[in-house]
């Protein structure tokens, strides 16, 4: 199956006329190329696809090069185009039966198959898929801003217990030893508090709260989380329990310049009590043992007498 370029007419559709027309208004781009990779036939939407003019037969490397130093016709994103065409060759006539997807130069997708046909020639059919892939991606979207907001405590806008759990999943999946250190933060005498001045009160203390946590933590990697309750935990990675401190310090301090009123609190103010701990985190189980001993830090803390910060750094 060959064709001469010198030959200006369209064969396919002196011969089929009418098949031709179904061709063009079909709404798919339509070619079949000879068994030395020559343009044999192409509908107007194949044309418009490559940016040639109807009528020419290139060779499928020599469309790709147009394209390529055009920037129309299919995307081409290569260093080297000749390499490219290489490569893409050792693909074409390899199988029966192939599809993929083309970036087009007007914004479009196109799912491409090629099918081989008797004689060595390539027949292909394009087919418009930009909505699909406009609402595939849209679909992404919604399932990722899902995913956001199962794992975000909606009141304080931190991650959740389920956040907590995907994290400690990805820290132990890392295969390295991150040294982790854990803040556990506690409203103090928050219930008397909710309970004098009413539910709705309580959130927007929590809402400050939130805050002050966030603001003063200015590290790289750390991870503020809403337990739930009055209950507040910070994961810092390779933050040394030195540092950490300094952090829990800011908190607390955060909290004293807010000067949240505490009608039933000795000082008058709403305060905090955080636990520190540290420590090499390779599993599961180190995960959960830094965890509980932060939480221990946190209710000697409150055993001391509330508005302090206890820490100890585990082996």
């Amino acid at each position: 199956m060959t064709f001469s370029s010198n030959d200006s007419s369209d064969p396919l559709a002196h011969i089929l006329p009418v098949t031709a027309r179904l061709f063009d208004n079909s709404g798919a781009a339509i070619f079949l190329f000879d068994n030395q990779d020559r343009l044999l036939y192409a509908n107007a939407q194949y044309y418009d696809l490559i940016c040639h003019e109807r009528g020419t037969y290139p060779t499928w490397p020599d469309i790709m090069r147009d394209n390529y130093a055009k920037g129309h016709g299919m995307i081409i994103e290569t260093p080297d185009i000749e390499l490219w065409i290489r490569k893409a060759l050792t693909k074409r006539r390899t199988q029966t039966y192939r599809q993929f997807e083309v970036d087009a130069w007007d914004g479009r997708w196109l799912l491409m198959t090629e099918t081989l046909v008797s004689g060595g020639g390539l027949l292909g059919i394009g087919v418009d898929i930009t909505q699909a892939k406009k609402m595939t991606t849209a679909l992404n979207q919604e399932y990722q801003n899902a995913l956001v907001k199962a794992e975000t405590d909606l009141l304080t806008d931190m991650g959740n217990r389920r956040a907590l759990e995907r994290l400690s999943k990805l820290l132990v999946s890392k295969g390295r030893h991150y040294q982790v250190t854990a803040m556990m933060i506690d409203i103090d005498q928050f219930k008397p508090y909710n309970d004098t001045l009413g539910h709705l009160q309580g959130d927007r203390c929590l809402q400050q709260v939130a805050q002050v946590i966030r603001n003063s933590l200015r590290v790289s990697e750390a991870y503020p989380i809403r337990l739930g309750g009055d209950e507040f935990l910070v994961l810092m990675l390779d933050v040394p329990l030195s540092l950490a401190q300094q952090v829990a310090q800011r908190i607390s301090n955060g909290m004293r310049r807010s000067a949240i009123p505490h009608p039933t609190s000795g000082s008058g103010l709403v305060t905090l009590s955080i636990g520190l701990a540290s420590q090499s985190t390779v599993d599961s189980e180190s995960f959960s043992s830094l965890l509980k001993d932060a939480d221990d830090a946190l209710y000697k803390a409150k055993r001391s007498g509330r508005d302090r910060i206890e820490g100890t750094k585990s082996p």
